[in-house]
């Protein structure tokens, strides 16, 4: 179960990481979850919730000339959190 994507995510949402910080990271283990075989064996609330966060994380920029779906780091800690509540993770 991808529980560590999860607590990243709560990491996001808690400010305890910046946005770039959870950017990097959630797509570097996203990758070896993947890799391993470890997503393949989440419930179907965690991957749904999951593809949810990464749809978020891959619309995150921290440009400043951001396009209209993209989402600044405060956008993303909002929508991360909602997300998290939709499924019970926080």
């Amino acid at each position: 179960m991808s529980v560590k994507l999860i607590e990243l995510t709560k990491d996001l949402v808690l400010s305890q990481i910046s946005a770039d910080e959870f950017e990097t990271r959630f797509f570097d283990l996203w990758r070896r979850e993947g890799d391993t075989g470890l997503l393949a064996k989440d419930s179907k609330e965690v991957g749904e919730c999951l593809y949810i966060v990464f749809d978020l994380a891959e619309r995150y920029t921290s440009d400043i000339d951001r396009a209209d779906y993209e989402l600044d780091g405060e956008s993303l800690k909002k929508e991360a959190k909602a997300a998290l509540e939709k499924f019970n993770f926080i």
